[in-house]
């Protein structure tokens, strides 16, 4: 039957109608209900399957699977689906798993366990348990010291602490001879294994009061400096400063 106007209070059983206009005001118990809704407002929704859902506000109850939403809002209650595709304009709770993709401009990530294609324009990463960086805005800085270490009279070098350089762009060492007399010579020594060394830069007979800058002209891991009396006559002292900025 084709119903054009008036109202029906009370229906018992719909077969195979259509509804073109007007307002449904009964409650589905039981049954199904295989009509397609092209517009108008379900007030309440028990029980059944929903298709499609284009523009729609949820205020509550749960959703178990969600294939596809578009434009919908969210304001309250728990999604459990998995969102493949979209936007998520406004996300206030609750726990990703998974994100490919997205931007996220404000807030704290407690716990991430992969990132793949992101780009982090801002904020501050306290750890780093694995993957590659590409890139860092802003180079850090490393100084290590050792202030008033002996040259004594012997004719062979003394080494310093090795140093790790492998993930360092650019470093030096600054010597100053701070005693009173005698000059020092010293060596930069590099090495892939740390222990075997090659020497990679010299400097002879710093004279008491002077600089001097040593700067490595190969790369590898470990970089050391090395240091003794330029005379076995004269002891010395001196003073050394690595500094280093990173990649």
């Amino acid at each position: 039957a084709t119903i054009t106007a008036g109202t029906l209070t009370s229906v018992g059983s719909v077969l195979g109608a259509t509804i073109t206009a007007g307002t449904i005001s009964a409650t589905i118990l039981g049954g199904t209900v295989s009509a397609t809704i092209l517009g108008g407002t379900l007030t309440n929704l028990l029980n059944g399957t929903i298709t499609s859902v284009l523009g729609a506000t949820i205020t509550a109850g749960t959703l178990t699977t969600v294939g596809s939403v578009l434009g919908a809002t969210i304001t309250a209650g728990t999604v459990s689906a998995t969102i493949l595709g979209g936007t998520i304009t406004n996300l206030l709770n609750g726990t990703i798993s998974s994100v490919l993709g997205a931007t996220i401009t404000a807030g704290t990530l407690t716990t991430v366990g992969s990132i793949l294609g992101a780009t982090i324009t801002a904020g501050t990463i306290t750890a780093i348990l694995g993957g590659t960086l590409t890139a860092i805005s802003q180079n850090s800085f490393v100084e290590q010291s050792f202030l008033a270490v002996p040259a004594g009279t012997a004719t062979t070098f003394a080494p310093l602490a090795a140093i790790t350089t492998a993930v360092l762009e650019t470093y030096s060492f600054f010597v100053y001879n701070s005693s009173p007399v005698g000059t020092v010579d010293t060596i930069l020594e590099i090495s892939a294994n740390g222990t075997n060394w090659f020497t990679d830069v010299t400097s002879s007979n710093l004279a008491p009061g002077s600089v001097d800058v040593l700067v490595p002209q190969r790369f590898l891991k470990y970089t050391r400096l090395s240091y003794r009396a330029s005379t076995t006559l004269v002891t010395g002292t001196i003073d050394v400063i690595f500094n280093a900025q990173g990649s």
